[in-house]
């Protein structure tokens, strides 16, 4: 694909993200996005074939990027490689990243039926085996006590972080603490309740992290390298 073609479907892929976030999928049409990138509708659908391909480029996008924002986050983090730094690096990811709350929380308003459709790319994203393998492999490397509940307590992590994705789209009033506060305050608790007395091997923890953030750029770079539609 030629440097041309490349930053229009860039755009094309704003323009989606802009629309569905503010209309949701159902209401998004492939002509609201030609019209909103100012293309003809034949060029957008040079590049995808159906409302349904430009979605699913989106999401895969957009995870790429959030995943590049986390690791870069956890890298810099002193305590990096532990679940505390992790749970802060994916807050941290999705403010910098807003579509990705959509995607997390699998808003039915944002992704109306297309979240009915028989194996939309969603059902490849089985959260709560992801968050149980990457605390098991964490565990293995030391920087997980040995002692943990693995499965129970991925299900916690992947409860909490739903509802503070949620939280962070709420209004501020008295009603609820600060979203800082929250996230913070269970940064905490995991660190108390995971993390080794002896601190644990938090290089080998980011080394875990690197492995799995090296798989998914493989795993994107495998897709843009597919054939032209």
């Amino acid at each position: 694909m030629s440097i041309d073609n490349q930053a229009r479907e860039q755009r094309i892929l704003d323009a989606a993200a802009q629309l569905i976030i503010q209309f949701g999928y159902d209401k998004t049409t492939m002509s609201d996005i030609a019209d909103a990138v100012g293309l003809n509708r034949a060029l957008v659908y040079a590049h995808f074939k159906s409302k349904d391909d430009v979605l699913e480029a989106l999401i895969a996008r957009e995870m790429q990027q959030y995943g590049q924002v986390w690791f870069e986050y956890i890298l810099a983090d002193p305590k990096g490689g532990t679940v505390a730094s992790i749970y802060r690096g994916i807050a941290y990811a999705l403010k910098q990243t807003p579509f990705m709350a959509a995607i997390v929380t699998r808003d039915e308003g944002t992704w109306g039926k297309y979240l009915r459709k028989p194996g939309n790319i969603f059902t490849g994203m089985q959260t709560a085996s992801m968050t149980r393998d990457l605390m098991l492999a964490m565990q293995s490397a030391g920087a997980i006590r040995k002692d943990v509940n693995i499965p129970a307590m991925a299900y916690i992590v992947d409860v909490l972080s739903n509802g503070m994705v949620k939280h962070g789209n709420r209004p501020n009033t008295s009603d609820f603490p600060p979203y800082d506060e929250l996230l913070e305050t269970t940064a905490e608790m995991f660190d108390r309740m995971l993390t080794p007395e002896d601190g644990g091997d938090l290089e080998a923890g980011k080394n875990v992290l690197r492995q799995i953030a090296e798989a998914a750029r493989a795993h994107y770079e495998q897709r843009k390298e597919q054939p032209e539609r």
